[in-house]
């Protein structure tokens, strides 16, 4: 490896590095992405497209490059090698104009492995084996190099059903909630769940070196406090690991069980409409000043989440320093003020090579609904969602539709364009910024209220904003096998004509 350090030396930096993002921690710690010296190999003109690996069977892994390339005018592959419940094409549901149904469900990575990369962990057999021998590195990156494309390994490790029945001794690492019961969700602290997860680096950098170009690492996950004010959400994780490292932090931990208990019942009476003496707002916040242990673990929860992924980012450098190691952000950080306090650019950029954030805009209008009858049916139960939200909008930075007219309008350019600028100024031109732009995301019906399709001028003018708004890149998203032809030919067209401008600007 040609880094100016050795790799063991650059681990044990990183390690202290993400030890540093800890509340008790010394505030004199240097950041991780400037130890090794090595220049990351960034494509100009970035435009990445997520692929399930499904995707390739079904449809031929030439008819998709074709595809992506051609009409959608990508040049990165977002190539999933890890899925957390990949659930093809519903047989007889509403499919875009390409691919094939089908019903099967699964979980695991989609390459082949050398076991040595996974000693210090229990969870040793995650290959996929519903797609027969399909090798997603082995099969797609040549094929992609060939066309002058590059593979980023897609490792997205979001909490689900299906692993804890498809990987065994999964369910041994998931979290415990606050009345002592093991939820789907794995630890960030569990020793076991980490070595996981740093074996799969390590197994695609290491093991595929000459195909990897880059790695895309996501898991769509919150804290405490943000589950309980989910429909059907729990406070965790309160298992012997979290509970210990609270203890180092001096953290209570029976008065933090104590305080989510209590808030559970706060926001149940909510749901209920059982109003308290004094309204559902001034009970929550005397909630908080009773029991700060309840944000304490919130915290806990949330610096645990980020040395991991600090932990993560040093492995990928001591392997490759030259090959881009990156964030997906969930779009939560654009909608609620707490999650977008907590995911704080200014600190994720000292651990990233890029960052992803969810720009959606399209599916960002019945998200946002979502969202906000969430605050409504929890902590601001004392007025309806139409009552508070110029407040939000204010807090927020946004200048959107009015309620009742969000899920049929979807958020505006102006949208895509303010969170891009905001990731932009968080990171200050230290990390690459590729907005992932929603091309026929799918979205739930919000009670009677119609959702609006992404249209070809909705693709258009998104990645026009972002990239108004300073983005290094793009990444079209969710997924191609989600996508309508004529909406990845519109992103390709605008991308063609926004590249040759800059060529040959007037």
């Amino acid at each position: 490896m040609s880094s100016l350090i050795d790799r063991r030396t650059f681990v044990g930096i990183c390690s202290a590095f993400a030890a540093s993002l800890a509340p008790s921690a010394s505030p004199q710690a240097g950041s991780a992405r400037r130890l090794s010296q090595v220049p990351v190999k960034d494509r100009k003109n970035y435009v990445g497209i997520q692929v399930r690996s499904f995707a390739w069977v079904d449809e031929g892994i030439d008819q998709v490059l074709d595809n992506v390339q051609q009409r959608g005018a990508a040049n990165t592959l977002w190539a999933s090698t890890f899925g957390y419940g990949e659930m093809r094409l519903k047989k007889g549901g509403t499919l875009p104009d390409h691919g094939i149904s089908g019903d099967s469900v699964t979980g695991g990575v989609y390459y082949d492995y050398d076991p040595k990369y996974f000693r210090n962990t229990s969870l040793k057999d995650f290959r996929v084996k519903e797609y027969g021998s399909f090798n997603v590195i082995a099969q797609v990156a040549p094929k992609a190099k060939a066309r002058g494309m590059d593979f980023f390994a897609w490792d997205l490790n979001n909490s689900g059903p299906t692993l804890p029945r498809k990987i065994p001794g999964y369910s041994e690492v998931t979290e415990i909630d606050v009345y002592g019961r093991r939820v789907i969700s794995p630890c960030f602290n569990h020793p076991d769940y980490r070595a996981f997860l740093i074996g799969k680096i390590e197994s695609v950098l290491s093991g595929y070196a000459d195909l990897v170009d880059g790695y895309a690492w996501g898991s769509e996950r919150m804290g405490p406090f943000e589950n309980v004010m989910s429909p059907g959400g729990v406070a965790t994780c309160f298992c012997l690991y979290c509970q210990a490292k609270a203890r180092d932090l001096g953290i209570s931990v029976q008065r933090a069980q104590t305080g989510y208990r209590e808030l559970l019942e706060l926001v149940d009476a909510a749901r209920q409409n059982k109003r308290p003496r004094d309204g559902y707002f001034v009970s929550f916040w005397r909630l908080l000043l009773r029991y700060p242990e309840i944000l304490s673990w919130e915290t806990l929860w949330t610096d645990s989440f980020q040395q991991l992924q600090a932990e993560l980012y040093g492995t990928a450098k001591a392997i490759a320093p030259e090959k881009p190691f990156g964030f997906h952000i969930m779009q939560s950080m654009t909608f609620s003020p707490f999650y977008s306090a907590e995911e704080d650019y200014s600190r994720r950029k000292d651990y990233a090579d890029f960052l992803k954030p969810s720009t959606y805009s399209i599916a960002g209008g019945v998200r946002m609904v979502e969202y906000l009858r969430q605050l409504e049916g929890t902590i601001f139960h004392d007025a309806p969602p139409q009552d508070f939200l110029g407040f939000y909008y204010k807090v927020m930075n946004y200048d959107e539709a009015p309620y009742d007219q969000l899920a049929a309008t979807g958020l505006s350019p102006d949208y895509v364009s303010k969170e891009t600028k905001r990731a932009v100024l968080g990171v200050g031109g230290e990390v690459k910024i590729y907005p992932g732009i929603d091309i026929d995301m799918p979205t739930t019906a919000v009670g009677e209220a119609k959702t609006k399709r992404t249209q070809p001028d909705d693709v258009h003018r998104s990645i026009r904003a972002a990239f108004a708004a300073g983005a290094d890149g793009i990444v079209l998203s969710r997924d191609y096998v989600d996508m309508r032809l004529a909406n990845l030919s519109a992103a390709g067209d605008t991308l063609r004509e926004l590249f040759d401008q800059s060529k040959n600007p007037s």
